[in-house]
């Protein structure tokens, strides 16, 4: 009876020096990995911004507006455009994307008529041209930009630099416009709303978050926007081109925080109703917008992939544009019937980090007093605190 006591004692204590070792194991091993990923994350910041500075010139104000390709946008603009144009920026590494894009929204009356695609490769040029002949082009030749690049690097941040110059170039010239990204599904147009008559803003941005409950309403998702021509949208772009070019930190961070801290320019919303997110998808699926982004992926190339997953690809093999599987997309989403099963399309690398960021996210604006502190601030931090991307 002593013997089995004893022995019983023997392996509780064992048991409990291996939990212990282990408890302490799992602890330095969480801290070293999260170590490792603060270094990566800082030399990847420090890529970034030098990368920016190395390439600033090719996308700067001044090479723009002293420009003859530049000119000739403008009297384009002049003759042919009533309305506000639409701008979107790619490389030959977006056609496929593109591609689908103008598939859809081709289908709907008067759109292309709105856009304006910036190439930045002759590739992209001549592919544009030749598969969409009355797609109007403003080739802009970038050779930092050629290559693949994905969220939170060197490139993506030089192409929203190029973005927010060719905006003031544009506001300089009295031009209100729209900017926008071909990662979308249009459901309907959203030129049919005439945002542009609405003179109660000078600036209406998507937004993030998950409807009108969420933390993260008002904080400004960057992908659809419209801007207004005049002194205050001209001083929001300037300190804005000035902060890409020298900060580590996502452009709509600081459209966050100028929206949020300036009385001027007065920044409205796209209701949630007009443009969602890909969240949309794994909420109830009621009210479907009208334009609805897959904005999760941080690799540029899984991102037609997903769409395809979640039956948004319409690009036959022979290239032709799909319209059945156009109207089948409108259909679903108009039923609530987007098929999002884990068993059908398993969550991205890319969506399951940003799950897990918004989650931060959330939880740190809902702290009280400190949460409506740091509403206009956390944004700006963005890339820093995504250690994982």
């Amino acid at each position: 009876m002593e013997k089995s006591l004893n022995r019983n004692i023997i392996w509780n204590a064992l048991d409990i020096i291996l939990f212990n070792r282990l408890s302490l194991i799992l602890f330095y091993s969480f801290w070293f990995l999260v170590g490792i990923l603060a270094l990566r994350k800082s030399q990847n910041a420090l890529s970034a911004v030098q990368y920016v500075k190395s390439n600033s010139d090719s996308v700067s104000l001044n090479s723009i507006e002293s420009s003859s390709e530049f000119e000739k946008l403008i009297a384009v603009l002049d003759e042919k455009y009533p309305r506000p144009p639409a701008f979107f920026l790619l490389n030959q590494y977006a056609l496929n994307m593109t591609d689908n894009f103008l598939c859809n929204t081709g289908t709907l009356e008067g759109a292309h008529e709105r856009f304006v695609f910036v190439t930045l490769d002759e590739i992209a040029r001549d592919s544009i041209s030749r598969r969409w002949p009355n797609i109007r082009i403003f080739h802009w030749p970038t050779p930092s930009l050629y290559k693949p690049f994905s969220f939170a690097e060197g490139a993506y941040q030089t192409i929203y630099l190029l973005r927010s110059n060719l905006a003031l170039a544009l506001i300089k010239k009295g031009k209100s416009f729209w900017m926008m990204q071909q990662d979308t599904f249009w459901r309907k147009s959203i030129f049919d709303l005439n945002y542009e008559d609405d003179m109660s803003y000078d600036a209406i941005f998507d937004q993030l978050g998950d409807g009108d409950d969420s933390l993260r309403k008002e904080w400004v998702n960057g992908a659809n926007w419209f801007i207004r021509a005049n002194n205050a949208t001209q001083f929001f772009f300037d300190r804005l081109s000035e902060k890409l070019a020298h900060w580590y930190t996502p452009d709509v961070g600081i459209m966050i925080h100028q929206c949020n801290t300036w009385d001027k320019p007065k920044c409205a919303y796209i209701p949630y109703n007009v443009t969602y997110s890909w969240e949309w998808m794994f909420s109830d699926q009621s009210n479907p917008p009208y334009l609805l982004q897959l904005d999760c992926e941080t690799n540029g190339g899984t991102k037609l992939m997903q769409l395809g997953r979640y039956g948004f690809h319409f690009v036959n093999p022979d290239g032709t544009c799909n319209n059945d599987k156009i109207a089948s997309a409108k259909s679903r989403m108009e039923n609530g019937t987007v098929e999002v099963q884990m068993t059908k399309t398993l969550p991205s690398w890319g969506r399951l980090q940003f799950k897990l960021y918004w989650y931060i996210t959330e939880y740190l604006l809902w702290i009280p007093i400190l949460g409506e502190y740091m509403r206009p601030y956390l944004a700006l931090a963005g890339f820093i605190l995504m250690i994982t991307i």
